[in-house]
Parts: structure tokens; C-alpha cells; sequence
């Protein structure tokens, strides 16, 4: 854009309005409906407590006025001529600035496109990297559906390193058998950051030293790590770097719509787009294309600029408040679960059961209770506590399944019933897991949730849904027409 540029232009959309710097102590007061009262089963209203976080995160102010105050600038990106067009390009590649100093990315040697989300990113990186039916691709049994399932559309074969049987922890003996008996045919390990159902934290750098050391290539799967800790990924000479990452904006605070994938220029200048389009391409015949440069060629059509704004923001909002004291916060209150869970009868932990927590890890705490539907337990704790949880597989069933250990045979079985339609007895688990905002006091709130409804069991009785295939009680529903924003 031509003129001066601004200083620090994302400040001045999200944190310039007269209000107080966002810090540990008082980010809850920046969460978008977090004291919003919900009706119980019974007609009482109370406040609900978002253990769900793993899954998606609420809004911060800062952001939503960042968005909201952008919208009033908002035009079409590259190659419009007019203020508005101008400043929002000024703007997108600013935002594309803000999130590469915030992963350690070098603009100079990395591409940064942005996508929907994590797992567009990951398709995207399946489609571009060209892999042939020789190659190998080895991933780990922990892995989201979005770490796995890209991969078997490639046609290359696939591997999978194992996870240990005690706490669901990545078997690094195993992965790294594997990684020098496929040494010369290895085109890329891909490994999640961090666990979406255990919290697990693999050691990314000893498997990118490792990786290098016989010729391969690293991508992480960064959704649930880049919200609750410090990445970096590395010089691109960098022996422990990390050579591709993924995430999603609406795990870190910003739910509007964008995703990041991030990776060495040489990957994204070359061959041909996975979507192709507007936005893509320099020069177009009826039997030619030449396509841009990276990023441009790999964000086809009119790109989410507002979303891009808003991640940009929540980077700003998280470095405000600094990466290590969200960690130590989740933390303590991961330590403060356990402590209690531990202790409790009935109550099934999955994952590293360590309260005092000598191995770091994220709090995501998988459990069950004893005779109790993980669907039951979840609509119970929704319905009569107004805690929101998440339950089933959370898209890494391999893994559930393993860590519940289901044999094959009873796998079978499984698949059976769910073909049958027959949903209500499927296996799984109740995921409590933390953001930044969340408190000691809701650690507690479904602690005592959980002591009732193992002295007591549920206060209604609930039945599958046939559409949804949720548990949901059989006396009463909810008005939800009441609360629809139009």
C-alpha cells in the first residue's frame, strides 16, 4: 500500500480502546458469554462452565471488536485499486507477519497460507506434496482423523508408530525402528503437537532430529499445542525444526472461519495447486495456466480476510498475556483435576495419571464412570450441572481404541451394532478439557458433579436421540427457538 505504513496496525484493531492490557488474572473478564446463565433440567438457571475447549474455544472481546471494527474496512484483497481494497490487503499481509513471528517462521524461506482450518491445511499438504506409491508417510497411532486420513488418499503406504498400553504415550523405540528401516523411502513423519484426547506431548524436537538425521521431513500437527504452548518451528537448517505445521484459529480463541499451513517455499512453487481458481494464477488461455507464487497459488478464491484479522488478534491477545503463564495455568488446574480424580472410586482416568505431573502434558483428561454410558455421563453432567464436556472418540478412534482396549474381534462387533444403527452402546469417553480463562473454581464445580453422580445417579432418565444419536432426557427439552439470534 502506498504512504506510510502504520506502526503496529493489529494493536490499533484489538487492543487500543481504553481498556486494560489482557493478563492471566483477568483474561476471564474478556470471554464472550462466559458468565451466560443456562437453564438445568429441572427449570433452575446456572452458570454454565465450558469444559470443551479441546474441541473449539469461545470468542475474547479484544477479537470480536477487532473483528467487528475491521468489517468497517473490509474489501476484496490484491489487485483492487480502491482505499478500502488496499488497506485490507495491507492488512491480510500484515496478519500473515503477526502469525509467522508468532511459530518462528521465516517468510523469506516458508510459505504461510492461510486455510479454513487444521484440516484443510493437512489435506492440502497431502494433495501438494505429490507423494508416490513407493514413498511412506509415517504418522502415530494418536493421531486426530485429520493427522490420518488425508494420508490414505495419497496411494503411498502408510505406517504407524505405536503408543504404549500403560498411559497412551508415544512408543519412541517403535518410531524410530520404523523410522530407519523406511530410511531412503521416508517422505514425511507427521505427528500431532499435543493429543487432542490425553494430552499427550510427544518429543517433537527428538523426532525432528531424528527424522533429518535419515532424510525426511517433519510435519506437526499444531491444533491443540499452538493455544497453550510456544512454538517455534526452526531454521530451516535447523536439525531439530519443524519442517510443515497445522492449526486452527477457533482453537485459539478466534472461531471465525481460518486455519494455518506453514512450510518450506520449495514445497508450494511448484506443481500445481490442490484447488485452483480465482486468486491462483498470473496468466490463463484456454489451454494454459501460469500459476502465482506462493502463497497466492494455494489460497484460491476470495480468501477470509476477517478471519485472518482475528487470528492475528488472538496471537496478540495470547503474547499479552505470554505463552508459559497459560501454560502454568493449565497446569495447575490439570494438577488440581487429577488430584481429585485420582482418588475417586468408580472414576476411570486414561492417559498419564501422574497429579504431580513429572511429565508435562496439556489438561485434556479422559475418563469414564463406572456404570455409566461416556453419552449418559456427558448429558448428565450438561442437563442437570450445566458443565459441557465432550464425549466419544473425538475424532482419533484408533487411538480410543486402544487406550480402552478393544480387541479386533470385538471391533467387528462394534461396527456391526453402529451398521445396524444401533448407537446407545458404542464405546468412548467424556473429555474434560481447559482454556485459558477456565478456574479453580470450575475444576472443583465438576469434581463435586461427578462425587454426586456416583453417590447418586442420574436425576432423570435418558434415552439416544435417533437423529443425533445423543443421550438427551426423556421427560424434558429445551426451548432453543427462544434463544436464536434471528
Amino acid at each position: 500500500m502506498n504512504g506510510t505504513e502504520p506502526q503496529d496496525p493489529i494493536p490499533s484493531f484489538c487492543m487500543d480502546h481504553g481498556k486494560p492490557a489482557i493478563r492471566l488474572d483477568n483474561v476471564r473478564d474478556f470471554v464472550v458469554g462466559v458468565d451466560h446463565q443456562v437453564p438445568l433440567l429441572d427449570g433452575r438457571p446456572t452458570t454454565y462452565v465450558n469444559l470443551d475447549n479441546a474441541a473449539t474455544t469461545p470468542p475474547l472481546e479484544p477479537i470480536l471488536d477487532c473483528f467487528h471494527h475491521f468489517l468497517e474496512w473490509y474489501s476484496s484483497v490484491h489487485r483492487g485499486s480502491g482505499f478500502k481494497s488496499l488497506l485490507s490487503t495491507y492488512f491480510y499481509e500484515k496478519c500473515r507477519r503477526v502469525v509467522a513471528n508468532f511459530i518462528g517462521a521465516d517468510l523469506e524461506r516458508h510459505s504461510l497460507i492461510f486455510t479454513q482450518n487444521a484440516t484443510h491445511s493437512l489435506n492440502k499438504l497431502a494433495a501438494r506434496l505429490a507423494l508416490k506409491p513407493d514413498d511412506v508417510v509415517l504418522t502415530t497411532m494418536l493421531e486426530h482423523h485429520s493427522n490420518l486420513l488425508p494420508w490414505r488418499k495419497t496411494g503411498c503406504k502408510i505406517e504407524y508408530a505405536n503408543v504404549s498400553t500403560a498411559d497412551g504415550s508415544l512408543d519412541m523405540a517403535d518410531m524410530e525402528a520404523r523410522v530407519r528401516r523406511h530410511a531412503g523411502h521416508l517422505a514425511l513423519v507427521t505427528v500431532s503437537g499435543a493429543s487432542n484426547v490425553t494430552g499427550e506431548l510427544p518429543p517433537i524436537r527428538k523426532i525432528a532430529r531424528l527424522v533429518h538425521e535419515h532424510g525426511s521431513r517433519l510435519c506437526v500437527d499444531a491444533t491443540q499445542f499452538v493455544p497453550r504452548r510456544a512454538l517455534q518451528m526452526g531454521a530451516l537448517d535447523d536439525p531439530e525444526r519443524i519442517d510443515f505445521a497445522a492449526f486452527s484459529a477457533h482453537k485459539m480463541y478466534a472461531p471465525f472461519g481460518a486455519g494455518v499451513l506453514v512450510g518450506p517455499h520449495s514445497v508450494f512453487e511448484t506443481g500445481d495447486p490442490d484447488t485452483v481458481g480465482g486468486g491462483t494464477v498470473e496468466a490463463v488461455t484456454l489451454d494454459k495456466v501460469i500459476w502465482s507464487a506462493p502463497p497466492e497459488r494455494d489460497e484460491a478464491g476470495t480468501p477470509n480476510v476477517p478471519g485472518a484479522v482475528a487470528l492475528a488478534c488472538a496471537i496478540r491477545v495470547l503474547e499479552s498475556i505470554g505463552m508459559e503463564n497459560v501454560a502454568e495455568h493449565e497446569r495447575d488446574l490439570t494438577r488440581r483435576a487429577l488430584e481429585a480424580l485420582t482418588k475417586m472410586n468408580g472414576v476411570t482416568l486414561y492417559g498419564s495419571k501422574d497429579p504431580a505431573m513429572r511429565s508435562d502434558r496439556l489438561g485434556v483428561i479422559p475418563i469414564n464412570v463406572a456404570g455409566l454410558n461416556h453419552g449418559q455421563l456427558a448429558a448428565i453432567l450438561g442437563y442437570e450441572w450445566g458443565i459441557g464436556v465432550r464425549n466419544g472418540c473425538f475424532c482419533a478412534q484408533p487411538y480410543v481404541r486402544h487406550l480402552l482396549g478393544i480387541t479386533d474381534q470385538e471391533m467387528l462387533g462394534i461396527i456391526g451394532k453402529l451398521e445396524a444403527g444401533d448407537h446407545a452402546t458404542v464405546p468412548g469417553m467424556v473429555r474434560i478439557s481447559f482454556g485459558v480463562y477456565n478456574n479453580r473454581d470450575e475444576v472443583d464445580r465438576i469434581i463435586e458433579a461427578l462425587r454426586a453422580v456416583l453417590a447418586d445417579g442420574p436425576r432423570a432418565k435418558y434415552s439416544v436421540d435417533p437423529q443425533y444419536h445423543d443421550y438427551v432426557p426423556d421427560t424434558s427439552t429445551f426451548d432453543f427457538d427462544s434463544y436464536a439470534p434471528f
